[in-house]
């Protein structure tokens, strides 16, 4: 968001401390154990079903949302790269969802070392490049996360992050965007997704919020992407949302991270009731 404003005399000391205020308010909200302790709190310890990974440093819980009625499967990931807060906390909620029909497969922390150090990368180095498609997965993490993504035979996969900075303006960071597979229908659902992002959440004075969407050919053609691997070696849609941290603070992040995976889950015949 760009503003122009002309400051009074004697403003920029009110001024400068008003930033130091919101700095602190937002250092307080990124809190990475803070954020860690509520996610596991939120986590519905009754829809456990395995525990991947057991007996290491990378175990972690995998969870199911079963809906009243038959329907499409949903895996749903949070947490494969450790620093991005909205994305375990996410789905971490997920996991007390309701839901009218199908289920969801949640992995809140992907990269649960990681998530604990508060850093992009794990012992493995970025764990979101380690699944090429067509070959098997480059770390014994990867290959145990892949192996829940085949056996849930999903319908779509959504995997959950945080950029920074902003689309077409910081070109180091990709900003929002919902980055999709070239599977039948996909841009018409991301599409539509992202315009009632843009109608409904973005306000219309932060206009370089605006969602958009990126093709995963439109990256390299193989960058080790779990949303790659989804498409080339199971021909499913795949979704990685991403929401950025830049001018935003962590409870609109959480809100339009959550409004992107119902709307997405929505399209694909899965409801959140609750």
């Amino acid at each position: 968001m760009r503003r122009r404003t002309l400051l009074p005399p004697g403003a920029t000391a009110l001024t400068g401390a008003l930033i130091a205020s919101v700095a602190a308010i937002r250092s307080l909200q990124h809190s990475p154990d803070r954020s860690l302790a509520r996610a596991k709190d939120a986590l519905n310890q009754d829809r456990i079903v395995k525990t991947l990974m057991e007996g290491t440093d990378h175990e972690t819980a995998i969870y199911e949302v079963d809906g009243s009625q038959e329907g499409p499967t949903a895996v749903i990931l949070g947490g494969m790269h450790g620093d991005e807060i909205n994305g375990y906390r996410v789905a971490a909620d997920a996991t007390n969802w309701e839901i009218d029909a199908g289920r969801l497969i949640v992995i809140p922390f992907a990269n649960i070392v990681a998530v604990e150090r508060n850093s992009r990368r794990g012992p493995d180095g970025d764990l979101n490049r380690l699944f090429p498609g067509g070959r098997e997965p480059e770390s014994t993490l990867a290959r145990a996360i892949w192996g829940v993504v085949e056996d849930a035979d999903p319908d779509v996969v959504i995997d959950l992050h945080r950029s920074r900075g902003l689309f077409n303006t910081h070109h180091r960071w990709i900003g929002q965007v919902v980055l999709l597979t070239e599977t039948d229908g996909t841009a018409d659902i991301a599409e539509d997704v992202i315009d009632y992002m843009n109608d409904h959440h973005v306000p219309q004075t932060m206009r370089f919020h605006r969602f958009t969407m990126a093709n995963i050919h439109d990256t390299d053609r193989d960058s080790g992407l779990l949303i790659q691997k989804v498409h080339h070696d199971l021909d499913v849609p795949g979704f990685l949302v991403e929401s950025t941290d830049f001018l935003l603070d962590l409870k609109t992040q959480l809100r339009w991270t959550t409004t992107i995976t119902e709307r997405l889950l929505e399209r694909y015949g899965i409801q959140r009731t609750v």
